[in-house]
């Protein structure tokens, strides 16, 4: 499966608008100082939109203790782990091919 960085990043976005949008319905939209912008349950639940949607497995290894500072850390580091995976998973799917 070939995706863009840019498709990539606006599914990734569209499932972080989707998590604040949840919060916002639920009355969480104060978020105290000291919590990170994204806490990992968002990264899982990020994580997993990805492994449904790209039909690979992600490293849980991307989701720090406590989740990431600023957004744009999360994405970029969510991007990075699902062009690792979508090769490794091609790289397979070739070595299959031709054993």
């Amino acid at each position: 499966m070939m995706i863009s960085d840019e498709d990539l990043r606006a599914m990734i976005e569209d499932e972080l608008d989707d998590i604040a949008d949840d919060a916002l319905l639920r009355g969480e939209s104060d978020q105290p100082e000291w919590e990170p912008e994204i806490d990992s349950q968002a990264v899982l639940r990020v994580l997993l939109r990805l492994e449904e949607e790209l039909g690979v497995e992600l490293s849980e290894d991307i989701v720090p203790v406590g989740g990431y500072d600023d957004r744009t850390a999360c994405v970029r580091a969510m991007v990075d782990e699902s062009k690792r995976a979508l090769a490794l998973a091609q790289r397979d799917a070739g070595a299959e091919v031709s054993s």
